[in-house]
């Protein structure tokens, strides 16, 4: 039987308050999106990443996400990075804006999303791993290599991040940041 559920919000439009329950998931043609809070002072945009804001309140860590940089350069190039929340539906504007700082972010399913690209094509094969970035809030990093994830600091085994975009098609190498270059599947429940 199919799971059925009724929103308030359509997936693409934002509110000024909490409409859907703040954390909460809604499935609809085989992704899952939720319902969250852009707790930063940046806007987030569409198809480009989210974290889940740092919080030491358990129940609060899937209703509040930031922009890669609102998590401060050292946060974000080691530990945080792996919090990365999903991509959102529409640009969730910064918080306390009176356009809108609640939002739809898909957080399961494939998508096609904004991505930084390399000059070669060494790192940019199906199946390549990214995880959010650090210097650039429009764009998912560009995919990092087979085995491996590496982060300014450091160096993880890929299937221990469990949190993060896959590469199901290949893109354009130009080394330029295109919008909405590539074909991800998400996988940040």
């Amino acid at each position: 039987m199919a799971d059925k559920r009724l929103i308030k919000v359509p997936l693409d439009e934002l509110r000024t308050f909490d409409a859907e329950v703040i954390g909460s998931l809604y499935p609809h043609k085989g992704k899952i999106f939720r319902w969250v809070k852009n707790a930063g002072s940046t806007d987030l945009v569409a198809a480009g990443p989210c974290l889940t804001l740092p919080t030491s309140a358990i129940d609060n860590i899937n209703k509040r996400v930031v922009s890669p940089s609102a998590a401060g350069l050292e946060t974000a190039a080691s530990a945080a990075v792996f919090n990365a929340a999903g991509s959102p539906v529409a640009a969730i504007l910064k918080s306390g804006s009176d356009t809108g700082d609640h939002g739809w972010v898909q957080c399961k399913g494939l998508k096609k999303v904004s991505m930084n690209q390399s000059a070669t094509a060494a790192d940019q094969y199906i199946g390549g791993v990214s995880i959010a970035t650090d210097v650039d809030d429009t764009n998912w990093g560009r995919p990092l290599g087979f085995g491996s994830v590496r982060t300014p600091t450091t160096t993880v085994h890929e299937d221990l991040i469990d949190k993060k975009v896959v590469l199901v098609r290949l893109h354009a190498t130009t080394g330029a940041a295109t919008a909405f270059s590539a074909y991800v599947d998400i996988q940040c429940l």
